[in-house]
This record gives C-alpha cells, sequence and structure tokens, in this order.
C-alpha cells in the first residue's frame, strides 16, 4: 500500500468514526424526542410516522445518488427478516418508554455493545482485542453504576416493566446488526437501509389505518411536531444509513463500542427538557462509560 493509499485509507476510516459518532449522538436524543411524542401519540403512531417521514427522504437521496436496488432471492429473504427484527426492536422500545424515564432507557440500552460483541464473535467470527474487552467491562460498570443510581449491589432499577423492555431491545438491535453486516458491506449501505425500512413502513401504515385517527396527525402542537420529524427524517431515515455503513467498513463490534455514547447524549438532554434527576452516580458513571468507549477505540 502506497503512503498516498494509505493516508486516504485513514481518512476514510476517521469519516467513518465521526459519522459514527453523530449517529449516536442523534440516537441517544431520540429518546428524549420519543418522550415528548408520547404524550400524543401511541408507541405504534410514533414507529409510523417516523418510517413514514424518513422512507421518501432515503428515496430521494438514492435518487440523487443514482443508487439502485438490486437484490437477489436471498439478500430479499434476508433483509425481511432484518426488517421484521428492526420492527419489532422500536415497538418494544418505544412501548417500555411509556413506563421508563428517557435517562433510564439511554443508560440501559447501553449494554448493545456487549451484546453485539458477543453475538459478532459467535456467528461472525470478529476477533475482539484485549482492549476492547477492558472497554467493555468499564464502560458496562460505569451503565451498572447509573441506573443503579449508585447502589450496584441492587438490581432495583429493573422493577419497572419499562426497564425490562427497553432492556430487552438492547438484544433486538444487537441481533439486527450482526444479522445486517455482511449484507451492508456486500451492497450500498443507503439501498440496504431503505429496503430493510420498505416493508416495516409498509406494515405500519396497513397497521394504523385500522387502529389510528390521522387527522389528529395534522393538528399536534408544534414540539411534539418537530420531534417527529426530526425522529423520522433525521434519526431514522440518514443515522441508520450511517450505522448500516459504519457497521459495513469498521464490523459491527468496534461500531458497536459508539453506542455507549448514546445515554450521554440522552442525560444532557433530558435533564433540562425533562427535568429528570441528574445526581453524583450519573456524573460518575457517565465518566466510566466514556472512559471505556476511549479504551476501547485506543489502537495499539
Amino acid at each position: 500500500m502506497t503512503e498516498d493509499s494509505s493516508g486516504t485509507s485513514e481518512h476514510h476510516t476517521t469519516l467513518t468514526r465521526l459519522l459514527l459518532f453523530f449517529t449516536v449522538i442523534i440516537w441517544g436524543s431520540t429518546f428524549v424526542a420519543t418522550k415528548i411524542c408520547l404524550a400524543y401519540l401511541t408507541p405504534a403512531e410514533v414507529l409510523g410516522l417516523r418510517l413514514i417521514l424518513a422512507l421518501p427522504a432515503l428515496f430521494l437521496f438514492m435518487l440523487f445518488k443514482k443508487i439502485k436496488l438490486d437484490f437477489n432471492s436471498a439478500e430479499k429473504k434476508r433483509l425481511l427478516l432484518g426488517s421484521g427484527v428492526f420492527t419489532a426492536h422500536f415497538l418494544i422500545q418505544i412501548t417500555g418508554m411509556q413506563f421508563t424515564s428517557a435517562t433510564n432507557t439511554g443508560w440501559i440500552i447501553s449494554v448493545s455493545p456487549l451484546a453485539i460483541a458477543c453475538l459478532s464473535f459467535v456467528f461472525l467470527k470478529e476477533k475482539i482485542r484485549d482492549n476492547v474487552i477492558f472497554g467493555i467491562v468499564v464502560a458496562t460498570i460505569g451503565i451498572l453504576f447509573l441506573i443503579s443510581k449508585g447502589s450496584v449491589s441492587t438490581l432495583g432499577w429493573l422493577k419497572s416493566p419499562g426497564d425490562w423492555l427497553v432492556l430487552v431491545s438492547a438484544s433486538t438491535w444487537a441481533l439486527y446488526t450482526v444479522m445486517m453486516r455482511n449484507l451492508s458491506r456486500s451492497k450500498n449501505p443507503l439501498a440496504v437501509t431503505f429496503a430493510l425500512l420498505l416493508p416495516a413502513t409498509v406494515l405500519m401504515i396497513v397497521y394504523m389505518s385500522f387502529t389510528s385517527d390521522w387527522s389528529k396527525f395534522i393538528d399536534l402542537p408544534v414540539e411534539p411536531l418537530i420531534a417527529i420529524v426530526f425522529l423520522g427524517v433525521i434519526a431514522m431515515g440518514f443515522a441508520n444509513w450511517w450505522w448500516q455503513d459504519g457497521v459495513a467498513k469498521i464490523g459491527a463490534s468496534k461500531a458497536g463500542i459508539f453506542l455507549y455514547l448514546e445515554p450521554v447524549a440522552t442525560t444532557c438532554l433530558a435533564v433540562p427538557l425533562l427535568h429528570e434527576a441528574f445526581g453524583y452516580s450519573t456524573a460518575f458513571g457517565g465518566l466510566l462509560v466514556l472512559g471505556g468507549v476511549f479504551w476501547a477505540e485506543k489502537r495499539k
């Protein structure tokens, strides 16, 4: 490899990591936006509207970049299965958020990298370096400290059904990420993202046609309207595309490490906007999480 090609590769890797960083910050913000929307909409309506807004945005971008959908029979089956897991993930997570806080959701969902790393090792044969394992352990201790509010010896933070559902959704996201890694590497990540969202969007439109009063969407106040547009176009559309691209380029387990930054973004927004609690345990746990991410991403 020449010096120029090495520099170009390094630039692309840096850009990929930067996009993954912005993606998880956006996703961390979605827990706050979702709580705002749940005051006016059901979990199915929140997911349905997100998909309805995301799909046209991605389609226009595909037209601009002249990207075509080109999948064989086996790939279409994988996409359909992945779309099912994707839909189940968000329905479980949003339903759980009806019964727990945005801050709790952000920290609990952060166990996803651990699940991703384990599934990647078992099914994708991705190697896990010692520093990644150490980083995951440190960050996980930070998460336990945060969600237990300093009482690490107890599991009282899992007393509500909302927390349990959010914990389940962390596993479904790990499964979704591992399932779609190879396809994102062999096909254009934008095309993969669009193809994943298409069946989910059709399913939710059909469901909402029988269960929702569409006229109420027109009368939504400004705050939930802005929140749902952000959740749909930015978080569901573009952020999912960036995630697929990042997983394809640096691997599922390495991309999964970035998910530890989600709760930091959630807490920074949930405290001022939703008036959720912030104490010493949150600050100390957050530092452990950030330290774990730094160590896991550190090169030899």
